[in-house]
């Protein structure tokens, strides 16, 4: 027998329903139409067996009327059948005669009431509403307790961000709340194929059972079975189930499927926990399985990120020495040349300079990386610094007509710093500037002494902010080039990218650059940025912490 729990929509509320059981035919009438008319939902019979199967089956009853004494089986066994099946289950017993032992039996089985034959019917209307009610009261502070123990659960559950552990926890709260022998966590993967963890190695699923909550998972709603072997458990078969959905977000992420050998499972009671149980569940494993996701992404990134490095690592160390080869036989045989095979020579150096230039940018990433890179402090003086790296600069600027030009204070700025690193910084944004200004254009390196505050706010939102108290060194290369759309200068300074447009024969270069300027300015505890828009030119700016500074009146420099 299988039924269906509204998980959406709330019914009317049932009538509760009676079972009236009395060999005597004449006082199950009155019985039943007495409680009829109550508006009780009454099911009446002379004959305890048949009164046990009804007990056994769906819906449950709310409360057992019964005399005590009758041919096959007592109102006390009964009562005992009934409480076992339903340990919720309202109890009144009917005697013609009492004893202190039936009152003490009575007890024991959990009996709410007596009424002593022959009784008035005001007094039967009575006894059934106060057991009702007790019975109502009962359910509602189990309910609390429920309520308490899945708040303590729900914080478990959202704890657990590892699937497998997830399920432990699940499966444990589970088996403690609904009072079952089993429980197994199905969850979809490519339908119709499903997998399962079960709360014990001896807990089995049978194909029943998988079919149940195949059901549930696809009408995304609980349901409760009955009297089919839906699993097995230390070689018991499991013949009552529930499966109730883990919803999340308005989809179902997994079916929990619950199964015993008696029929508890098929409470009102216990289908409301666990339906509680089952909706802070849904969020919890969307959660768990999110993570998993992001962590085996991670795990991947991780790897091709190892990958990558040894990459480079090996790409760089093969390349070095015949690229040495190559550039000293080079030279040699220029200098041995004249008239377009010198020229043709010269473009064979300039190429094999601009693998090397590659090849440094891997290596010196690849040291960063590894930790072999240390910062060889010196107070230098940053002006001098520029027009240095400017002067290699000029004989490119000059021929795509360029104007290269330095604003910086009058006085020295001396800065502690690692000269070669620094310089290297240099090198990539000039070069960069150069590759992306138009013929014409300028270029522009502009020195400046800020407070923290300042920094914070030229910033990008996604950039963290310096730390606050001393000044800050800052050099930005401001050009006329083609600019950077807005989606692409968060992802400029990650390695191997490159802008669209970079990817043409007019801009070389495979996206070293950048990320080797953001390793070595971070290594010097500073930060870098860009400002720029399309077709209107770039500035980027690096800042490092600076100390013994002198300040003055700007003035431009022009070569």
């Amino acid at each position: 027998m299988t039924s269906t729990i509204n998980g959406t929509n709330k019914a009317p509320h049932p009538a509760p329903r009676i079972l009236v059981v009395d060999d005597e035919q004449s006082v199950c009438d009155v019985c039943t139409r007495t409680l009829t008319r109550c508006g009780y939902d009454v099911v009446a019979t002379t004959n305890p067996n048949a009164a046990v199967g009804m007990l056994q089956r769906t819906p449950m009853f709310d409360l057992l009327l019964t005399d005590i004494k009758m041919p096959q089986m007592s109102g006390l066994e009964l009562a005992q059948i009934a409480r076992d099946h339903d340990p919720a289950i309202a109890i009144i017993i009917m005697t013609g005669y009492a004893s202190v032992e039936h009152l003490h039996m009575s007890v024991q089985r959990g009996v709410a009431d007596f009424l002593s034959k022959p009784f008035e019917i005001e007094y039967l209307r009575l006894a059934v509403d106060q057991a009702l009610h007790k019975r109502s009261l009962l359910q509602d502070n189990l309910r609390l307790q429920t309520l308490e123990q899945l708040l303590a659960s729900s914080e478990a559950l959202n704890r657990s961000l590892d699937l497998a552990q997830f399920a432990e926890v699940l499966l444990r709260v589970s088996l403690i709340q609904a009072g079952c022998r089993a429980a197994f966590l199905i969850l979809p993967e490519t339908a119709p194929h499903i997998t399962q963890t079960a709360s014990s190695s001896d807990a089995v699923v049978h194909e029943a059972g998988r079919l149940l909550a195949m059901r549930s998972l696809n009408e995304q709603r609980p349901i409760v079975a009955a009297h089919e072997a839906f699993g097995e458990y230390q070689d018991q078969p499991l013949g009552y189930a529930l499966a109730v959905p883990l919803r999340s977000q308005g989809e179902v992420s997994g079916v929990l499927l619950l199964c015993d050998t008696q029929p508890g499972l098929l409470l009102p009671g216990v289908q409301e926990g666990m339906m509680l149980l089952a909706n802070h569940a849904g969020g919890a494993l969307r959660n768990a399985a999110l993570y998993s996701q992001l962590d085996e992404a991670y795990q991947r990134l991780q790897d091709l990120d190892k990958m990558k490095s040894e990459f480079i690592s090996i790409a760089s160390h093969e390349l070095r020495t015949p690229l040495s080869i190559v550039l000293g036989y080079s030279s040699m045989l220029r200098d041995q040349l004249a008239d377009e095979q010198y020229d043709y020579m010269q473009r064979i150096l300039e190429s094999a300079q601009r693998i090397k230039y590659l090849v440094d940018d891997m290596v010196s990433l690849r040291h960063i990386e590894t930790g072999e890179a240390q910062l060889h402090l010196d107070l230098v003086a940053i002006p001098e610094l520029i027009n240095e790296t400017l002067g290699q600069f000029r004989s490119i600027a000059a021929g795509r007509q360029h104007t290269l030009s330095f604003e910086h204070p009058s006085r020295t700025i001396n800065c502690l710093c690692d000269r070669e690193k620094i310089a290297l910084v240099l090198k990539h944004l000039i070069a960069n500037a150069i590759k992306f200004t138009p013929e014409g254009g300028r270029i522009t390196v502009l020195v400046t002494i800020e407070e923290s505050n300042a920094i914070k706010a030229a910033l990008p939102q996604q950039h963290g902010s310096p730390h606050t108290g001393d000044p800050w060194l800052v050099i930005a290369v401001r050009d006329t080039g083609i600019g950077i759309a807005k989606h692409e200068q968060t992802r400029i300074f990650d390695r191997f990218y490159q802008a669209a447009d970079s990817l043409t024969r007019d801009h070389g270069g495979i996206g070293l650059g950048l990320a080797l300027v953001r390793e070595l300015v971070s290594s010097h505890g500073g930060v870098v940025w860009v400002d720029s828009r399309p077709t209107e030119g770039s500035t980027f700016s690096f800042a490092v912490p600076f100390r013994h500074s002198f300040v003055a009146e700007p003035r431009s420099i022009t070569t």
